[in-house]
């Protein structure tokens, strides 16, 4: 049976991978959800002139000519704090007191610093000249009308939250967050509050895969445990297309006896168009197709379910949650630790992304057998190494993508 190239599976999910649909968020649950339209402003924020200090507000042709000996004494006509307007006109020979944010009075064009000034309550001491528009925060200089402040397509952060509060947008329109019902199997899985028999294994795949997913914003809910039965997968499949977007099961799809899952997914109805991918760890696995939604049978063994997921599926999986920027990253990065392995296919190394002295280097983690999961904990990265490499010594390069 012919496995399937690593590009060639990452480029074959992308086709099947859309997103679930949008609603509309407050600016309150708007942090990391995946914007469905552009923000572009409607408004100057502010939308007043302001002064960026308590001081005064004047004309800045009456102080032409002030310095420390030739001051220029300016009546105070009125005081103001943030949040007030001055009743007042500025006219020549006056000014108005003001507090930091407070709008602009008419007919002023400067502003002065309290303590660069010698005041009483009824007027101000200038004591150097001043040139129109001197310390005043425009209209729109923090966010102009028709600016382009975020794109669709792009996870809101929490500056895009605080973007729409100020542009008094109350409901924002992201993508949803896609559903995955994940289907654990096998006859030996057993749930983590059931006793531990012989030969049983605890069901970490439900947890480790909910987590991955939850990271690149899906939620996750549990479509229960198979057997090795082709008849309660069948319908253990049917009843998770009823509670999501995407199925992710673990288990069954090696070449053994009780390897069913491809066979069920067909019997549900589903087209498996990749069967294996020629890369270690993460080689077992079936992708299926149906009316367009996407079941992904990933390996029972917990490492290479975890590697699958993130190095072949992840992509697809950002696009289905609506990112625009869904492809790996890859970046060059120096070897902390020598790399012996090679073999068939492309290889995925987990490990440790960091920045030091200005250098982009990769600590390969311990031991990275199928099933050995506790090598992933903490990793950020992979390393990609292609079929035929050589055994890598610490210092080479090698090319990699942050999870």
């Amino acid at each position: 049976m012919r496995r399937t190239e690593y590009g060639e599976a990452v480029r074959i999910l992308l086709k099947y991978a859309d997103h679930v649909g949008k609603e509309k968020v407050s600016p309150e649950d708007l942090y990391g959800r995946v914007l469905a339209e552009d923000i572009v402003s409607d408004q100057n924020v502010p939308n007043f002139a302001r002064s960026p200090y308590d001081g005064y507000a004047f004309r800045a042709e009456d102080t032409a000519g002030a310095d420390e000996k030739n001051k220029v004494t300016l009546k105070v006509i009125e005081n103001i704090r943030a949040g007030q307007v001055a009743q007042k006109q500025v006219e020549s020979g006056t000014a108005v007191r003001l507090m930091t944010g407070a709008p602009i009075p008419e007919g002023a064009d400067a502003v002065c610093k309290y303590e660069d000034t010698d005041f009483t309550d009824e007027s101000v001491d200038i004591k150097q000249q001043y040139f129109a528009g001197d310390n005043i925060i425009k209209a729109g200089e923090d966010i102009a009308n028709g600016a382009l402040l975020a794109k669709k397509g792009t996870p809101a952060d929490p500056a895009v939250s605080g973007i729409a509060a100020s542009l008094g947008m109350t409901e924002i329109p992201v993508y949803k967050r896609p559903v995955a019902a994940l289907l654990s199997t096998g006859d030996e899985v057993v749930d983590i509050n059931e006793p531990l028999q012989p030969g049983k294994i605890r069901n970490s795949n439900r947890y480790t895969i909910s987590g991955a997913l939850r990271r690149i914003g899906f939620d996750a809910v549990s479509a229960g445990h198979a057997q090795d039965d082709v008849e309660d997968l069948y319908n253990k499949i049917l009843t998770a297309e009823l509670i999501s977007d995407i199925i992710i099961s673990t288990g069954g799809v090696s070449a053994g006896d009780f390897d069913l899952v491809p066979k069920a997914m067909e019997e549900a109805g589903y087209e498996i168009i990749v069967n294996g991918i020629a890369m270690k760890p993460g080689m077992a696995c079936a992708y299926g197709v149906k009316h367009g939604r996407l079941m992904l049978a990933l390996s029972g063994n917990p490492a290479s379910a975890l590697t699958n997921l993130q190095c072949i599926c992840y992509p697809a999986l950002r696009k289905l949650a609506g990112l625009d920027d869904h492809d790996h990253k890859m970046i060059r990065m120096m070897l902390k630790k020598d790399i012996k392995k090679t073999g068939k296919g492309m290889r995925f190394i987990r490990g440790v992304f960091s920045i030091e002295e200005g250098m982009a280097v990769f600590e390969p983690r311990r031991e990275q057998g199928n099933i050995v999961i506790s090598s992933a904990a903490l990793c950020n990265a992979y390393a990609c190494i292609p079929e035929g490499t050589a055994p890598l010594k610490t210092g080479e390069t090698v090319e990699g993508f942050l999870i």
